[in-house]
């Protein structure tokens, strides 16, 4: 397999020392080890994504380093271990969108060995470049993509005592733990970045910012008092989220549920295991989880900064792995993770949330298989009719045929699968399948 012709001249990035010799060596004299691509290579391999940095590290680095490699006509394949929690195929996926002359792939190494890790990536680079998982007796599989959910069956669950769930006060989150509160009951922690901040005293209760902001700057200028706009938008933001927290935790008590807010903010990770332990000594073992929190920073992805990646990857996954660490993960019955169809098909301008998000997908795969009697799943949500879709992002999706889920059918599907779902199906994909979007 020494130097394949199809290659051309071939860069494989040093971040992982042993796979880049190995590598090297295999693919003979056009092969050059490099820190950074030169981006005049015709294929470039980066090993980012096989080094054991933290998530955020490693995946701000591939995406650095792919920009770098990029060239009209280039190849650059991202490798990656499933060992890991890794995302660099949603990565692959959304640069294929935005940088159409270049052909990205995205391998997903099983063998742990640099030598097996050489002779699988060989043989993928010589069949058609697709994101495949090369498992560890070098079968090649690429990923197939349905939206068609299987109906819920009518065996029994077991009802978690006790749910937490992430970024669930507000949005789409709170809608589906509501639909659960009505199916389990149980208690319901639901934990967000945000105050539960009380409404301004005299100013009428709405749920719009600018009537809102309006109002506060009246009674400011009646008071004499002299407030900064900034100031002011500030406070009307916090008093809503406070306004909508209290009607999750209204509508959570109506559902049967014994509901607490608790303020957590998941970037904020050394904070996170005294917070668990406070909470499990005063309401008992954690035995449902729902991870719905993150946050967007869309940007092109040559566009893109490394502290926005960062802060895309701040809750959903280093955030989300702080809290499993901590959670004794043995007794949890249920457990569903927030994903999003942008890590199967990519999205312009969202290469770190496809990345993240697939992350997601990866760790709900490693957890089915360490949680044998637990329901595991992965919704990779299509988009939401409300949430954080606005005007613009629905026109948007509209103009490709992606039709927006409704609140109640999403919540819905949300608790027929995660309560009684095939438990050998862990990714969903709910909503439409996506093309050009």
């Amino acid at each position: 397999m020494a130097n394949i012709p199809s290659l051309g001249t071939v860069e494989i990035t040093d971040a992982d020392p042993s796979m880049a010799a190995a590598l090297a060596a295999a693919i003979g004299g056009k092969a050059t080890r490099v820190a950074t691509p030169s981006g005049t290579a015709d294929t470039v391999i980066l090993t980012e994504g096989l080094t054991s940095h933290p998530p955020a590290d490693r995946h701000w680095s591939a995406l650095a380093q792919a920009r770098t490699a990029r060239a009209p006509g280039a190849r650059i394949v991202l490798l990656q271990s499933t060992e890991t929690v890794s995302g660099l195929s949603g990565l692959s996926r959304t640069l294929r969108k935005e940088w159409p002359g270049v052909s990205m792939t995205a391998l997903s190494l099983s063998a742990t060995d640099a030598a097996t890790r050489t002779t699988h990536t060989l043989a993928a680079l010589t069949a058609s470049p697709t994101d495949r998982l090369l498992t560890a007796d070098g079968q090649s599989r690429e990923t197939h993509i349905s939206s068609t959910l299987a109906p819920p069956t009518s065996s029994a669950h077991t009802t978690p005592a006790l749910w937490l769930v992430t970024g669930g006060a507000r949005g789409v989150t709170a809608t589906c733990a509501i639909e659960l509160a009505r199916r389990t009951a149980g208690t319901f922690l639901l934990a967000g970045r945000s105050a539960l901040s009380p409404w301004p005293e005299g100013v009428a209760q709405t749920q719009d910012l600018k009537t809102l902001r309006a109002a506060l700057a009246q009674q400011a200028v009646a008071s004499g008092e002299k407030v900064k706009p900034a100031d002011i938008d500030r406070i009307a933001r916090a008093a809503l989220a406070g306004q909508e927290i209290h009607t999750t935790l209204t509508a959570l008590a109506a559902a049967g549920a014994n509901a607490h807010y608790v303020q957590l903010d998941l970037s904020d990770t050394a904070t996170l295991a005294p917070a668990i332990a406070a909470i499990q000594a005063q309401h008992g073992a954690i035995t449902g989880f729902v991870h719905g929190a993150g946050v967007l920073a869309d940007k092109l992805a040559m566009e893109k900064t490394e502290a926005e990646v960062r802060k895309v990857f701040g809750p959903k996954v280093d955030g989300l792995l702080a809290l499993l660490d901590t959670i004794n993960t043995a007794q949890l019955a249920h457990v569903g993770l927030f994903s999003s169809a942008s890590a199967l098909f990519g999205n312009t301008g969202q290469a770190d949330y496809a990345m993240a998000n697939e992350c997601l997908n990866q760790l709900a795969r490693q957890l089915h298989a360490q949680l044998p009697n637990a329901q595991v799943k992965s919704f990779n949500w299509g988009p939401w009719d409300g949430g954080m879709v606005d005007a613009g992002l629905a026109a948007h999706f509209a103009q490709q045929g992606i039709s927006l889920i409704g609140q109640a059918d999403g919540a819905r599907i949300f608790a027929d699968q995660l309560l009684s779902g095939d438990r050998k199906i862990v990714e969903l994909l709910v909503g439409d399948a996506w093309s050009g979007a």
